[in-house]
């Protein structure tokens, strides 16, 4: 036994380098762990320096008017490259920007002329991207209005009615109200039904208390104060909470009553014919198609 222990030392390999004891540990003792590793895009020795002494003196450096466009080149530069996690590339980034705040610190002439080159090309560059900016957002609103403005047609099929719309045609583009009105009966019912449960909540527990106070204070001279009329609430102690439910009761016949309509007469021929109408504009198509094939074919 002891020499299979003095043979596992001897084969021990050399202790890392963080490891201040040199001797080795006994078998009983568990090995000291290492450090915990930590990248170096997080080791404040590099994330201290680089934003106290290159980023914010780039930017002290470039607060005046006549260098906007280098103050936002950098400031868009390092927003988009602040996810780099390689050495070689971190690396690069840093030493052109450590050279650009030579040349914005430097007093030589030929550097304040390279700066003014560099200020005259970013602007020009940012000149052009607000313009491209602004001629595609001005493209996405026209669309917009061309979409808002397009007049919708019948595929001839149907929408069926549910317990948020009445029977209706299908129609493409569908318009946006058609859709609105579905989203904002459908949102109206869910808090109905919320608010149904708390109020048929609270009716239960009215009832559960005034049956309490009537088994602790028994009538008197039959006189059952729990009738009696109180302007706040002509229709009893609980008719306030009674009207509410009615009222959420009617809006959910209501919609039962919408689920079960049926299309009539004069809107299922119209979607006839705009079926009918579809069906020979298909065909054409086809018809097109298969004699432009033909003509290739020749």
């Amino acid at each position: 036994m002891t020499s299979r222990a003095r043979q596992s030392l001897s084969l021990r390999p050399l202790l890392p380098p963080h490891v201040i004891s040199a001797n080795p540990p006994s078998l009983t003792q568990s090995s000291p762990k290492p450090p915990p590793a930590i990248p170096f895009f997080r080791d404040p020795g590099h994330t201290v320096p680089t934003k106290w002494s290159l980023y914010r003196p780039l930017l002290r450096c470039t607060s005046s008017s006549d260098l906007s466009s280098t103050r936002r080149e950098i400031r868009t530069r390092w927003r988009e490259t602040r996810g780099l996690v390689s050495v070689p590339r971190v690396r690069s980034f840093l030493a052109e920007y450590y050279d650009l705040l030579t040349y914005l610190t430097s007093d030589d002439i030929s550097h304040k002329e390279e700066i003014r080159l560099l200020e005259d090309m970013l602007k020009a560059k940012h000149d052009k991207l607000d313009l491209d900016l602004e001629i595609a957002q001005e493209a996405k609103r026209l669309e917009e209005d061309q979409r808002r403005t397009r007049k919708s047609k019948m595929t001839g099929s149907f929408h069926r009615p549910t317990l948020f719309n009445p029977p209706l045609p299908r129609l493409k583009p569908q318009p946006i109200s058609i859709g609105s009105m579905i989203h904002n009966r459908l949102r109206a019912r869910e808090r109905r039904i919320e608010r149904r449960r708390l109020y048929a909540g609270l009716l239960t527990d009215m009832k559960l208390e005034v049956g309490f106070w009537k088994s602790v204070t028994p009538l008197e001279n039959q006189d059952d104060w729990s009738k009696s009329k109180d302007p706040r609430s002509p229709g009893g102690w609980d008719g306030i909470i009674k009207n509410e439910l009615k009222a959420m009761d009617d809006r959910f016949r209501n919609e039962n009553t919408r689920a079960e309509m049926v299309f009539d007469e004069g809107l299922l021929e119209r979607i006839s014919r705009a079926k009918e109408k579809k069906g020979s504009w298909w065909k054409g198509v086809k018809e097109r198609e298969k004699a432009q094939k033909g003509e290739e074919g020749t």
